[in-house]
């Protein structure tokens, strides 16, 4: 007990002093992130996690298949910049902050790797072995991982998260039907309903929900009637609940009556049930009158009405999520050459040395939401300051990288998101700030207007270059069992000047076993193709998975800023006033520099065993600047390289191979490039300790050799990593690695050692409003989301049910 305290104690130390002095950073020291943050939800016989990305992924793979102490999932990014942008990031770790009510569900952590042979791997780590499914997001942006109440996974508890609306802040369901209650289906059909019906049962839902609000009791009825027409899911339960209130509150007794007795046979346990049993009581002593709302059961979470979806509570709930961290960073190099034909320099430094990496990084993220009877919402914050040491030229640099209120009109079904975000949707790909408006009128139609400038960094100002954009799109679907599309305008100005000007269309295609997106733009200022995209995935009923994808596009797409690449010039204008051009030979300027990529792709990944796993993949990529038209842009640096280059990989995975819980990883990689060949074989293993100690020793090796030349590489790439899970709230990282590179060309040989080191804590953290009172009340303490979470991890009686004490996570 008194270590327990002297940890927490600490804890909190670390975490003010990330806080108030800002001199410290995340458990992800990046540049900028891939991770934009995780969702959870509480749903009647599982819990669902929602990862999602700042940049459109495509599912590959995930590994072990069903059950473990952590999954690793492969993703690929479908653009092209963005997966060149993850190249870049200062570490191959970041991490993510774990929901409010996740660590209750058995999740510890949540991090993506970004510099893997095969592609980054978002890694959920559980504190015990747990049973899951796996699937890709309906917005080609994110992961949705179902984790089951009991030792293997049920036909209930599918990868589906609940969103009722496009767009939408989601939050958490905690009134689904008890874990523990008998299950049959209602129409007593086999099967589960597929991914595109249980996104339209959620539609369906949340229409019902406001039609019962507002007293609009036929429609209710029709809506909650056609839910329960499908076979058993997460919504069977509280659709016949809401039914038989329709009823109830309609005058139609005997329906509901009905219904409660029906629901009773089927779900004769749990919370819920002793509710319909008040009502159910009510109506046979009521004398053929409806009953009025019954109070909340004692003991209900976060003292809410039990129908408080649909009854006024006027009240205002609210929780705050977020991470600090801090963490320093060094990264040395040395290098020495030896060039037999030149005579020895006994003044030159026989090893040349440089610091490319002495800073301490700080992050803060903080997540917040509310929820009352007429709004719902949350706020975004993510920052960071690089407090660099090298030396006095240096400034110390504070970055934004997201800003954002998120608000949602429940009564008009209508969201608006204002501040600096991201968004990977209607003609935008990444951060702007500005504002994005949603009106959903009818569940299979959604209306989008978003204006803004963009915002490439992180450090930047907002409008600092006088860019600005504005564009609508149009969402419809689901049609066809699962397909929703979007068609979208847009323009973009650099003050005066057009900048951009396109139209385009996206297609996606999402069910538990099925990915496809496709993506078409064409600029109609400049009558040019942007960009032609497909990217899909397909698991198959051994769980195999064929995954790939085609892709032409301008890279970057078509824009006047496009002529910058190869001028002197900060700005658009600053180039206008120095040189005289006609809108005609500016535009041919613009097509004939902006190079245009090409590129294919096929994967597959097979389950050996329950044990093992196999993955193989093969890329295509041409990347070549356009032939000049003219002749007086034929001085243009156009050199980029010619020729098709080829990637092939290939990755063995293992599981509990010397002890429960531990991984190996072993992947190699052949690139065939016009002027080199390059082969780079890794190892990487994943080592549990205890429950809290975590090694993972990496081994990577390399030879290049060139084509055409005769130069020769080699790379030897160890790296050690150390996790510790000091509590549930606070993570010590540390990762220690060196870089060896001998290259050989011309009888000059090289020698280059490059030190590596990242060492650093993470410190979660949460509040809500069911704590504000936690003096005079200790049972305000536990969230509606803990309270369900409790029920989930326990049996239907509540017998074992173990609620967070005061002050701890």
């Amino acid at each position: 007990m008194a270590g327990g305290g002297h940890h927490r104690f600490l804890a909190l130390v670390l975490a003010g002093s990330m806080l108030f002095a800002l001199h410290p950073a995340s458990a992800q020291p990046v540049v900028d992130r891939t991770l934009a943050g995780a969702q959870f939800s509480v749903q009647q016989s599982c819990a669902i996690l929602k990862v999602n990305f700042n940049v459109r992924i495509r599912y590959a793979s995930h590994f072990p298949l069903d059950r473990g102490d952590e999954v690793r999932i492969t993703v690929n990014p479908i653009d092209r910049s963005q997966a060149a942008a993850l190249a870049l990031l200062t570490s191959r770790r970041e991490a993510a902050t774990v929901p409010d009510g996740a660590a209750l569900a058995g999740i510890k952590a949540i991090d993506v790797e970004t510099q893997n042979l095969t592609g980054p791997v978002l890694r959920v780590h559980f504190d015990r072995e747990l049973a899951y499914q796996v699937a890709p997001g309906s917005d080609t942006q994110s992961i949705v991982v179902a984790i089951a109440r009991g030792k293997s996974s049920s036909a209930a508890c599918q990868p589906i998260f609940p969103e009722a609306t496009y767009g939408t802040p989601a939050a958490s369901n905690t009134r689904g039907s008890e874990p523990g209650a008998t299950i049959r289906a209602k129409n007593e059909s086999a099967g589960t309903p597929s991914g595109s019906d249980l996104r339209a049962i959620a539609a369906w839902m949340d229409e019902g929900r406001t039609a019962l609000k507002h007293n609009n009791l036929g429609s209710a009825i029709q809506l909650f009637a056609k839910v329960l027409k499908y076979p058993e899911n997460q919504y069977s339960a509280e659709a016949q609940e809401l039914l038989g209130l329709a009823h109830q509150k309609a005058g139609q007794l005997n329906q509901a009556r009905a219904e409660y007795e029906d629901y009773l046979r089927r779900y004769p346990s749990g919370e819920q049930s002793e509710r319909i049993r008040q009502r159910l009581a009510g109506i046979v002593t009521a004398s053929g009158e409806p009953s009025v709302l019954l109070k909340a059961p004692k003991g209900q979470p976060g003292g809410m009405l039990p129908i408080g979806r649909f009854s006024q509570s006027r009240e205002t709930t609210w929780t705050l999520v977020g991470s600090a961290s801090t963490f320093y960073i060094r990264d040395d190099s040395f290098r020495t050459v030896r060039d037999p034909s030149v005579a020895p320099d006994p003044n030159a430094n026989p090893d040349d040395h440089a610091v490319h990496q002495n800073e301490m990084l700080t992050t803060l993220d903080l997540m917040g939401t509310w929820n009352n009877d007429e709004t719902k919402g949350r706020i975004r914050f993510s920052g960071g300051e690089e407090h660099r040491f090298q030396d006095s030229t240096q400034r110390d640099e504070t970055g934004l990288a997201a800003l954002s209120v998120e608000t949602l009109v429940k009564d008009w079904n209508l969201s608006t998101v204002a501040g600096r975000q991201t968004l990977n949707a209607d003609g935008i790909l990444g951060r702007f700030d500005g504002a994005l408006l949603s009106w959903q009128p009818l569940p299979m139609l959604k209306v989008d207007l978003v204006g803004g400038a963009p915002a490439s960094s992180r450090y930047d100002l907002p409008f600092k270059n006088e860019r600005y954009f504005y564009g609508a799109g149009i969402g419809l679907g689901p049609y066809f069992g699962g397909l929703e599309a979007t068609l979208y305008a847009i323009e973009q100005r650099d003050r005066w000047l057009v900048d951009r000007e396109a139209i385009g269309s996206d297609l996606r295609y999402v069910d538990l076993n099925k990915f496809a997106f496709g993506n078409v733009d064409y600029d109609i200022r400049l009558q040019r193709l942007n960009a032609a995209v497909f990217s899909g995935s397909w698991t198959l009923l051994d769980k195999s998975t064929i995954y790939g994808g085609a892709d032409y596009r301008r890279t970057p797409y078509l824009s006047t800023w496009n002529v910058l690449l190869n001028q002197p010039f900060a700005t658009l204008y600053d180039m206008l006033r120095a040189q005289t051009e006609t809108t005609q030979q500016l535009q041919q300027s613009v097509i004939d520099q902006t190079p245009i990529y090409k590129s294919a792709m096929i994967g597959f990944s097979h389950p050996l065993s329950d044990r093992l796993q196999i993955a193989a993949d093969a890329t295509i990529v041409n990347l070549t600047q356009p032939i000049p038209q003219t002749a007086a842009n034929s001085s243009l640096l156009a050199t980029l390289p010619a020729g098709n280059e080829y990637y092939y990989s290939l990755q063995l995975i293992g599981s509990d191979i010397i002890k429960a819980g531990d991984m190996f990883i072993g992947s190699l990689r052949y690139a065939q490039q016009p002027m080199l060949k390059e082969y780079v074989l890794d190892f990487n293993t994943r080592y549990p300790l205890t429950n809290d100690w975590l090694l993972g020793p990496r081994l990577r090796l390399g030879y290049a050799v060139g084509s055409g030349t005769d130069l020769k590489q080699y790379t030897v790439l160890p790296s050690f990593l150390v996790d510790y899970y000091w509590s549930s709230d606070l993570n010590l990282e540390l990762e220690v690695g060196a870089q060896w590179v001998r290259s050989m060309q011309s009888g000059i040989k090289t020698n280059d050692v490059e030190l590596l080191a990242t060492v650093g804590l993470r410190y979660s953290f949460h509040a809500d409003s069911s704590s504000a009172n936690a003096a005079d009340d200790k049972r305000k303490l536990v969230t509606p989301a803990a309270a369900a979470l409790c029920r989930y991890n326990t049996r239907p009686d509540g017998s074992n049910c173990v609620l967070p004490s005061p002050g701890s996570r």
